[in-house]
């Protein structure tokens, strides 16, 4: 087990949220509420906070949250039940301040609703289709432009494209090659994105991380490598390395600029976490195993001397990604903030804590895990949740906003008709808590 006493004078802790919002029975036969790719689950404008889940019954609920009182809700019914955690809803608002949700989509049709009107109790329009292969809607937002990624073909050959939302017309058109592509190579392969970050400038960073054809080599079923860098400052028109180096568009494997080499066969997972220092510098944080050791959290910031990487756990649960779809794993996938003094705040589940949320603080310039603080967020086991984060919470007020709920995840059920329902809950802790 992670043991702290042994590393630093800071005794484990919890700390209590300051506030508890009731949202009422949500989706837990799989972990479809839970999933890191949700991009975004929630949104924050001034001191209203929206919120989207599956509810017990499989329907989209969009919660609105005031600053104060319990929240109102908006259910979009949705005919295919989300027996497959690939289905997440994904939240984007675009200059107008209506509300558009994707969902549904694995491989798939992706599923949009769009609000009436700015006013969420006015409600929303049918729900229409963007046909296609299209699996992790995810939205962005580059100055007053509203943009919709998702990965077109299977994992092993696919590609990332780009939606734009046209406000003239009223729907989304897309451009017209994808920004990213693993098709045509001499062995194709799926690309993957970490939290795409923006900054104030305007600028949108990516981290991709490929999957590889389970026939290329013998390292296993499942096979990531990377991790890349791109970045674009004029809304994912153009992409460039960190150095302004230019990118013919699609950027393939071959043109991707690789700022950390995992190596094959170690079990960099797909699709975890990234965001920005102070100084608009990209950071990432994922993991992968080591020889002689279990799967670790690894955390890599660009600083003076470039790429550097620092683990950032001791867990001792020996696992492999191996088998397809949703995988019921010990680790969630980590969640990564950092505050004004560039301190790390690393936000999880571990079976080897009781599944219970978790929190690592980590203190510049070095992250040190020697030095760390942990705090224990949520005192239940939450099973294979994985952490739904508020960004836009913490980047106006830096206060931590998290939706949870308990789910389930069973191994090769993607697609099977389980179901389960377990209360969800949003939570919010003050900076000054969490440093307690």
């Amino acid at each position: 087990m992670f043991n702290f006493r042994r590393t630093t004078a800071k005794t484990l802790r919890p700390a209590p949220p300051s506030r508890v919002v009731d949202l009422g029975p949500a989706w837990a036969g799989n972990s479809v509420n839970c999933v890191p790719y949700r991009h975004s689950a929630i949104l924050s404008f001034g001191r209203e906070h929206l919120v989207s889940y599956f509810d017990d019954q499989g329907d989209v609920v969009i919660a609105r949250i005031p600053p104060t009182g319990g929240p109102t809700r908006e259910v979009i019914e949705n005919q295919a039940k989300p027996f497959d955690a690939h289905q997440a809803i994904s939240l984007g608002r675009d200059s107008d301040g209506r509300i558009h949700a994707a969902f549904g989509a694995h491989n798939s049709t992706v599923l949009m609703a769009r609000s009436r009107s700015a006013i969420l109790s006015d409600g929303f329009e049918p729900s229409v289709p963007i046909k296609g292969e299209q699996t992790y809607p995810m939205f962005i937002r580059s100055g007053r432009e509203l943009l919709l990624l998702f990965r077109s073909g299977p994992h092993f050959r696919g590609s990332i494209t780009v939606h734009r939302l046209d406000v003239n017309a009223g729907g989304w058109v897309a451009d017209q090659q994808p920004i990213i592509s693993g098709l045509g190579q001499p062995w194709s392969c799926g690309p993957y994105l970490n939290t795409p970050v923006t900054t104030a400038d305007g600028a949108v960073t990516l981290f991709i991380v490929w999957r590889l054809q389970e026939t290329a080599t013998t390292a296993g079923a499942v096979v990531n490598t990377g991790i890349d860098c791109v970045r674009s400052q004029d809304g994912l028109r153009s992409l460039r390395t960190l150095g302004g180096i230019g990118l013919s568009l699609p950027m393939t494997p071959m043109t991707a600029e690789r700022v950390i080499a995992v190596p094959l066969g170690a079990g960099l997972i797909n699709q975890a976490a990234a965001a920005a220092r102070t100084d608009g510098r990209p950071a990432v944080l994922t993991y992968w195993k080591e020889a002689g050791e279990a799967p670790q959290y690894r955390l890599g910031w660009f600083g003076r001397n470039g790429m550097q990487v620092r683990t950032v756990s001791r867990f001792t649960t020996e696992f492999s990604l191996d088998g397809g779809g949703t995988l019921p794993l010990p680790h969630s996938r980590p969640e990564l903030l950092f505050d004004d003094r560039d301190r790390a705040f690393i936000v999880f589940r571990s079976q080897e804590h009781g599944n219970r949320l978790m929190l690592t603080i980590l203190e510049p310039p070095d992250y040190q895990l020697g030095h760390a603080v942990q705090r224990v967020l949520v005192d239940d086991d939450l099973g294979f949740y994985e952490p739904m984060i508020d960004r836009g919470l913490w980047a106006t007020e830096r206060r931590l906003g998290v939706f949870v709920q308990r789910c389930e995840q069973g191994r090769d059920e993607d697609g099977l008709p389980r179901r389960a329902a377990a209360p969800a809950w949003f939570m919010e802790w003050s900076l000054a808590s969490l440093r307690a």
